[in-house]
């Protein structure tokens, strides 16, 4: 087998693969003796029919299907071997390639194009800054929380048995002194040391402004995780703005038409490139990071991420190795379940991401209610989902051997 690169372009080239007879004839000939020891065909007994008739029942497709294999992975190891970072998918050049004859031909010749990943130089340093926001927790959230707190460590309220209403009694009707089946049953707890000790064991606190404090501080770290989404965003949004990436437009346009299978019309795609663009660049920068800064995310990491998921719903006792054993089963269990696996990695990849971002940039922090927050990520959910109900292919858009999985 033959492979050779033509550059076609700042960032596109053909590959041209030929094949010969010393390629498959070896295992043409094999698969044909295969054939002729098992074949069963009537008037002929079981390793006794001729070469020539099984040859001209099977030696067609014998030989299509050798040699689309080596086509196959000739192409992915040659991009493999020679590293050669892809956009999109090798596309079969139509101009090109000539139809095939597989009763007369003995050579064949293949055109394949590719968009290549373009150079780009990424500035991730104190020199990029990006807003991040803090939920200002106000009286009214704490309240709310305590007020729910107490009823959490309230004790239950005495029942009393209602009266006969007897039978003279209209339904609805309640005699003065006598309790609804609507009372309620929890008398919350009091605003005390002993209740400051019960939440918040091992500290000290024994006024109710300290506890108030206490609460208000929680509430504002409950909101981390949230506000941590919206300045990931913001991050990638800032990073792919800021990084000037030449991308093969045309290819990348003819590819999403071919690779999509009619789900798009040209002109579909036309209007709507930028935003696929966007998205490429966005995992070009990626995997340029991810390769930079060393991260990587090995099954051992994601099985802790499993355990700790279940242990956490589990009220902490003395080790018991049985146990441990049927904890190590559900793991095992889980890990199967590739989709499953595939979403706790990229959460894991975008987590180290999100350490990479604090430490490398300089943040602005910026203080918001709790209202304010609540309309920016509406905003930026809404954005996204339109986002993603336009580019639903995206899950696709990826270079064959530059998956942040496999690194």
């Amino acid at each position: 087998m033959n492979i050779n690169k033509e550059s076609t372009g700042e960032h596109t080239a053909t590959l041209k693969i030929e094949i010969g007879p010393a390629d498959y004839q070896e295992t043409v000939e094999k698969q044909i003796h295969d054939y002729k020891r098992k074949a069963n065909i009537p008037g002929f007994r079981p390793g006794h029919i001729p070469t020539g008739l099984i040859k001209k029942m099977y030696g067609k497709a014998i030989l299509a299907e050798e040699v689309n294999k080596l086509l196959s992975d000739g192409l992915l190891n040659y991009i493999k071997e020679e590293k050669i970072d892809i956009l999109g998918n090798p596309l079969p050049n139509l101009e090109k390639n000539a139809a095939v004859d597989f009763d007369t031909q003995t050579d064949f010749e293949f055109y394949f194009d590719l968009g290549l990943s373009p150079e780009f130089t990424l500035h991730l340093d104190k020199g990029l800054q990006v807003e991040n926001y803090i939920i200002k927790v106000d009286d009214i959230m704490v309240d709310k929380y305590i007020e729910d707190t107490r009823k959490r460590y309230g004790k239950p309220a005495p029942t009393e048995v209602q009266a006969d209403p007897g039978p003279t009694a209209q339904p609805g009707s309640e005699e003065p002194g006598e309790k609804s089946a609507e009372q309620p049953v929890v008398i919350p707890a009091e605003l005390n040391v002993e209740f400051f000790k019960q939440v918040y064991p091992g500290m000290d606190i024994e006024t109710e402004d300290l506890f108030r404090e206490q609460v208000r501080k929680d509430a504002e770290s409950s909101f981390v995780s949230e506000t941590d989404k919206l300045f990931f965003n913001q991050v990638t949004e800032t990073l792919v703005k800021n990084t000037q990436i030449e991308m093969p437009d045309t290819f990348l346009k003819r590819w999403l038409l071919e690779n999509n299978e009619g789900k798009y019309t040209p002109e579909e795609i036309e209007k709507n490139y930028d935003s696929f663009a966007e998205s490429m660049k966005w995992q070009l920068i990626e995997n340029r990071l991810i390769r930079d800064f060393g991260i990587e995310v090995k099954d051992e990491d994601i099985r802790q991420y499993i355990r700790t998921f279940f242990l956490r719903q589990v009220v902490p006792g003395p080790s018991d190795p049985e146990m441990e054993k049927r904890y190590e089963a559900i793991v095992d269990k889980f890990m199967e379940n590739k989709e499953q696996v595939q979403r706790i990695n990229d959460q894991l990849y975008n987590a180290k991401l999100l350490d990479l971002f604090k430490q490398n940039i300089t943040i602005a922090p910026k203080e918001v209610t709790y209202e304010e927050y609540i309309k920016l990520a509406s905003s930026m959910h809404e954005h996204e989902h339109e986002h993603e109900h336009e580019h639903e292919h995206e899950q696709s858009i990826d270079t064959i051997h530059d998956d942040k999985s496999d690194i």
